[in-house]
Parts: C-alpha cells; sequence; structure tokens
C-alpha cells in the first residue's frame, strides 16, 4: 500500500513538471519602452500656449497680450497680462496688432521665454557634415509644439516677400526704388559725359586759337586734326 501511494506522487510530481500554464495564470508584460535614444534631437519642452495679441516688436523679441491661456503656466513672465517673447529672426513675419496661438519654452542659456515661426534652417553641407551619420537612425518624430501659428492653426506666412506683404507701401518703394536709382544713375552720367565732351571743344579751341559760342559748342561738328 505505501510503495503504491509512493508511485502515483512520483507520476502526478511527472505530470504537472510538464503541464502548460493555465488559463488564469498571467504572462509577464513587458512595459513599452519610451527611452529616447542617445544623440537625437529633442524640441525644446513647451512651457505655456496662449492666445495672445502682438502689442509690439523690436528686432528680435515680441511683446504679446494674452488673451487666453490654453495650457501650461505663464507665472514668473506674464506682468500685467504682457509677455515678451523671444523670436530672433523671425520676429519680422509676425504683423502688429494681430492675434496668434503661441507655443512658448524657456531657453536653456538666457531663461527668456522663447518661439519660432519657421523650423530652423539645417547646418551648412546638411548630411556632408563630418558625423552627422553616427546619430541613431531610428530617433522618434517628435512633434515640435514651440511655434507660433496663426489663429486658425496654419503657419505663418514666411516666405521673402512675407514683411511686405502685409506693407503696401513698402512694396511699391521695394518695387520702384531700384528703377528710379538706376533711371538717375542714367541721367547723371548722360550729364557727366556732355560736360566732359563740353570741356574737350574747349579745350580744343584754346589750343588751336579759335573762339567757340554755346550754340557753336552745341553744333559744330568735331574738328578734323591736319
Amino acid at each position: 500500500m505505501f510503495v503504491r501511494r509512493v508511485l502515483v506522487l512520483v507520476v502526478l510530481t511527472t505530470l504537472s513538471a510538464g503541464r502548460p500554464l493555465s488559463a488564469t495564470t498571467a504572462p509577464p508584460v513587458s512595459a513599452p519602452n519610451t527611452t529616447i535614444p542617445a544623440g537625437c534631437d529633442l524640441p525644446t519642452p513647451v512651457k505655456a500656449t496662449f492666445v495672445g495679441a502682438l502689442a509690439a516688436t523690436d528686432r528680435r523679441t515680441g511683446r504679446f497680450e494674452v488673451r487666453q491661456l490654453r495650457g501650461g503656466s505663464l507665472e514668473g513672465y506674464s506682468v500685467n497680462g504682457l509677455v515678451d517673447v523671444d523670436y530672433g529672426d523671425d520676429i519680422r513675419f509676425l504683423d502688429v496688432a494681430e492675434q496668434y496661438i503661441v507655443g512658448v519654452g524657456v531657453d536653456d542659456d538666457t531663461g527668456r521665454l522663447v518661439s519660432k515661426v519657421r523650423d530652423p534652417e539645417p547646418l551648412f553641407g546638411g548630411n556632408q557634415v563630418i558625423g552627422i551619420d553616427d546619430r541613431p537612425l531610428n530617433c522618434p518624430e517628435v512633434e515640435d509644439g514651440v511655434r507660433t501659428v496663426t489663429m486658425n492653426g496654419t503657419s505663418v506666412e514666411s516666405g521673402v516677400l512675407a514683411p511686405l506683404s502685409a506693407d503696401r507701401s513698402g512694396l511699391l518703394r521695394a518695387v520702384t526704388l531700384p528703377a528710379l536709382w538706376v533711371f538717375g544713375g542714367l541721367i547723371a552720367m548722360a550729364i557727366w559725359v556732355g560736360a566732359v565732351r563740353g570741356l574737350g571743344r574747349r579745350l580744343r579751341a584754346s589750343w588751336y586759337g579759335e573762339t567757340i559760342s554755346r550754340r557753336d559748342e552745341r553744333s559744330r561738328p568735331e574738328r578734323a586734326d591736319h
């Protein structure tokens, strides 16, 4: 009897060792990989997003009157509802008194709020820069929220003539002034050539002891040298 029980226990142990997991046993779950590979360029984190009317500008900075805060916080950067945002050269594409949706981040070097209109220009040489191919090829595409767009969500016009599109007088000056300069230069050159020729005639008449009147100076053909 004892031997039979031992044999039954041995058989049951052997069968349970090769039995698969039951349906009630949850398989191990691996966490998703959210690590950004080293060497990938990440955009500046968004500090806040707001609707603002551009109140004033200088050559690099825009001052906005905050109309609506849509996300984040402007604590420490807003004074009486006004916020200064650095744009660099992109400030020329924004119009005073216009409203924009502004996504801002904090510059690590200056500690000031920054935003942009255009994507950053690639380095000189593009992919030919030494070491550019050493970066990992599986960098994720992360949307850059530090950007200023129009109220309907489209990109701000940043073409070559964009700063003149709303300034018709400026556009007219840009087209007409070069033509006026060229025309004026031609007139000045013609006057200078006429003055040189008149001086040459007078010197020639003086050399030969002749007298020449203003009328003769305009109508008399040049004398052939003998």
